[in-house]
C-alpha cells in the first residue's frame, strides 16, 4: 500500500467519526409522556411549520408518543399520532429525554420533566453573548 492509499484511507476513516455522532444524534428517538399546556397544537414538518388545524388535548392523551428532534428546528420536535407525522413546539411537551436548544441560546431546556429550582441570581450571565 503507498502512501497516497494510506492517505485516503485515514481520511475516510476520520469523516466517519466525524459524522457518525451527528446522525446518531438526528435519529434518537424519545417520547412524549405529557403536555405542559392544555392543548398542543400540530404542525405541518414543512419549512414553514404552519398549522393543522388539528390539536391533542391534554384531557385527551392517552400515553406515550413516539418523537424524535426536528432537523430543521431545535424548537420542534416531530411527532406520530396516529400513524401521522406532525411537529409539535418542545415546550409544550414533557419528554423521558431533556431537550436543549443549541449553546447560542445558552443551552435552555425545552422539553423533559421540569425540576423544582428556586432563581438563582446569574444564572445564564455572560453564556456566549
Amino acid at each position: 500500500m503507498d502512501m497516497r492509499h494510506l492517505l485516503r484511507l485515514e481520511t475516510i476513516v476520520a469523516l466517519l467519526v466525524l459524522v457518525a455522532p451527528g446522525a446518531s444524534w438526528a435519529q434518537e428517538q424519545f417520547n412524549v409522556k405529557a403536555f405542559r399546556t392544555n392543548r398542543v397544537d400540530l404542525y405541518d414538518c414543512g419549512a414553514d411549520k404552519k398549522k393543522t388545524g388539528q390539536e391533542l388535548t391534554k384531557a385527551g392523551f392517552s400515553g406515550p408518543l413516539p418523537a424524535t428532534m426536528e432537523p430543521s428546528s431545535p424548537l420542534y420536535l416531530r411527532v406520530q399520532v396516529n400513524g401521522e407525522q406532525y411537529c409539535v413546539k418542545a415546550f409544550a411537551v414533557q419528554t423521558d429525554k431533556v431537550i436543549t436548544v443549541p449553546d447560542k441560546e445558552c443551552g435552555t431546556r425545552v422539553a423533559g420533566k421540569e425540576m423544582k429550582t428556586g432563581a438563582t441570581r446569574g444564572v445564564g450571565e455572560g453564556c456566549g453573548r
